[in-house]
């Protein structure tokens, strides 16, 4: 079904694999929700008669391959073209020498650039249309062309590009949910984060969600299970959500997708208050509000219906990635690694949830299915050489990382007195050292104390108490667990608490120096 506004009609236009219509003598072709082509930026360096065939095989492409794959071919072939014209001027046809010398050219890193442009000539020539010389077709399909180099970020544990280290998956993960509680974000934010950090998904998929996709059902005991059924990408041939792959959601997540969905059918009928609601069902879960403002006035409800059941009102991908980019730099999580602040987009999550699976021991068909591949031949990466970033944290270890951590997020008082709570016993907390510190949150908390207060903002950890203690303990326990299972990701669960108390610790060293100095109070 076409995406785009079925108003507009025309015997002239073509259509494309992503069924947009496009006027094949517009220098502007759009392909699909995301990717508009510029087909005169390549075209105007050709003679005519090579310009005119040119433009029947990239609409051959455009009508029968995604709008992905014909991006790729038309700007593969447009850097040739741009290459090829500054040594020789317009091209009158595609020369066997003009490729041997444009191939040469090419960095190591970028001679698998061929291979797109063998596939291109390959099918000009099959087409039946002249412009490419005889020769080069069999020349080039003799090539042995390397592949695009894939996995260097994975291997090298790139703190850029890379999978996230523990410390920063857990600091992202806590700093997301500190951010949704206080109402830092919204709960459409919280959800882009949590669902990108639970299931792995590129931002396309993410994007094409709809409503309709979260599947509730009730187990034989009782329980509620969630299934979101994620639209697949990057299947050769496939149409736009014509085939998923379900995803097991724990219950959290899945409660605030059904708020989404429910805040996202209020507005949708307070705009369009003659909708039927059952139209609504293919609302996305990531709209893309200013379109379907665009939309408010003078438009028919069977067109209506027709742009809910596309891709129109859906958010564009290529802004799904800026937005989590952005999103996560507002939380100011830092990076143990960089000393800087966390940089997270989309494929940095999609990778450590691979890492993270490989580290655990599942193989190349799970990480696979994780991460919504068709075949195994892209994850080797993964489990070939599983990284072992996990370095054993003793208390010198963690005093090196503390500044760079900042795992602790409570506020150091002096005493009980001076806590937020601290004339209610029930709010001590407490250890097998004795009491540490004061919460000073005033709902129910289930959380394991007091393991999991170092590292929440509602800790008041008290100056003077024995946060010494409590460290020894911790690493004692990490290496008796190390020394039990032989495990470096159990040993390590801990780890970012044992960051959280060392800051304490020095923190309390600090606070102990100035009131000895006379710079504070006690």
């Amino acid at each position: 079904m076409e995406a785009e506004n079925p108003i507009s009609r025309s015997n002239r236009l073509a259509i494309s694999f992503s069924g947009y219509r496009f006027e094949p003598n517009n220098p502007k072709w759009k392909l699909s929700h995301e990717i508009n082509l510029n087909i005169s930026s390549a075209a105007q360096f050709l003679h005519p008669n090579l310009q005119k065939n040119y433009l029947k095989v990239i609409r051959y492409y455009a009508e029968n391959y995604s709008a992905g794959y014909v991006c790729n071919i038309y700007h593969r072939f447009k850097a040739f073209i741009l290459f090829t014209h500054e040594k020789q001027g317009v091209l009158n046809s595609i020369r066997l020498i003009d490729v041997i010398i444009y191939r040469a050219s090419l960095v190591p890193e970028k001679q698998f650039y061929m291979a797109s442009l063998r596939c291109f000539f390959k099918s000009w020539a099959e087409l039946g249309y002249s412009g490419v010389d005889g020769d080069v077709p069999v020349i080039m399909t003799n090539w042995k062309v390397p592949h695009c180099v894939k996995g260097r970020a994975v291997r090298t544990l790139c703190p850029i590009s890379g999978p996230l280290s523990d410390l920063e998956f857990e600091a992202l993960h806590q700093a997301t949910i500190t951010a949704f509680e206080t109402n830092e974000i919204s709960p459409e934010d919280f959800l882009l984060v949590a669902l990108f950090m639970a299931t792995g998904r590129r931002a396309c998929q993410l994007a094409d969600l709809k409503a309709k996709d979260l599947v509730e059902a009730q187990s034989g005991d009782g329980l509620r299970e969630f299934l979101l059924n994620v639209p697949r990408r990057k299947q050769p041939g496939i149409k736009w959500r014509e085939l998923f792959r379900a995803v097991a959601l724990i219950p959290e997540i899945s409660c605030v997708i059904k708020t989404v969905i429910e805040q996202n059918r209020k507005v949708f009928l307070a705009l369009f208050k003659d909708i039927n609601p059952e139209a609504l069902d293919e609302l996305p879960i990531f709209p893309q509000w200013s379109t379907v403002r665009s939309y408010v006035k003078n438009t028919p409800e069977n067109v209506l219906d027709a742009l809910l059941l596309g891709q129109y009102f859906h958010y564009k991908s290529q802004f799904i990635g800026p937005r989590l980019k952005k999103l996560i730099a507002s939380f100011n999580v830092p990076s143990e690694r960089t000393g800087d602040k966390l940089f997270v987009l989309p494929t940095r999550l999609r990778r450590t949830l691979a890492t993270r699976a490989a580290r655990e021991g599942y193989g190349e068909y799970i990480i696979a299915e994780l991460l919504d591949h068709t075949d195994t031949q892209c994850v080797g990466i993964y489990t070939e050489n599983v990284p072992e970033h996990i370095n054993a944290i003793n208390e010198a270890v963690a005093r090196q990382l503390t500044p760079y951590a900042q795992a602790f997020a409570g506020v150091l008082v002096n005493g009980e007195p001076s806590a937020l709570r601290g004339d209610n016993m029930v709010s001590r907390v407490q250890s097998e050292e004795g009491a540490v510190g004061t919460c000073g949150h005033f709902g129910f908390c289930g959380a394991f104390s007091p393991v999991a207060c170092y590292t929440c903002r509602h800790f008041q950890p008290w100056l003077g108490a024995p946060h010494r203690e409590v460290l020894a303990a911790l690493i004692s326990e990490r290496n008796r667990i190390q020394e039990i299972t032989k495990d470096a990701t159990i040993a390590s669960i801990n780890d970012r608490t044992i960051l959280a108390v060392t800051e304490v610790v020095q923190q309390c060293e600090k606070r102990q120096a100035q009131i000895s100095w006379g710079l504070a109070y006690g």
